[in-house]
């Protein structure tokens, strides 16, 4: 579970459910579209949060629209989860943000360790 501390930090950007946080080391992804079942390739997250992260530096970033529905492996050195989620809005020509989708307590707990492991 997440202290208290740890809940509150981050931005203060209102319209955000859960703060954002700075990914300071590596965190991979590989994308996948699921609509189409085809790899879109490997990204970098640059920020996550315990709803969503930015995409950056995406080889295919181009063809990624928001409302597309990905298949997310978030790996760094310690953990590699299976994610799904949608994006939301694609902010820059290199980045664009997704939500997570359907994360069990598991999943949410996983990410919470995540986090924690990055911002301390």
């Amino acid at each position: 579970m997440l202290n208290a501390q740890f809940q509150s930090g981050g931005t203060n950007n209102e319209r955000r459910k859960f703060p954002r946080y700075p990914v300071i080391e590596r965190v991979s992804l590989a994308v996948e579209d699921e609509s189409i079942g085809e790899s879109i390739g490997i990204g970098e997250a640059t920020d996550i949060s315990l709803g969503g992260l930015r995409v950056r530096y995406l080889p295919k970033n181009t063809l990624v629209q928001a409302g597309d529905r990905l298949g997310l492996l978030l790996i760094d050195e310690e953990q590699a989860l299976s994610l799904r989620a949608q994006v939301v809005h694609h902010g820059t020509s290199d980045s664009f943000g997704v939500e997570f989708r359907n994360l069990s307590p598991r999943l949410q707990q996983e990410i919470g360790y995540l986090l924690q492991r990055l911002n301390q």
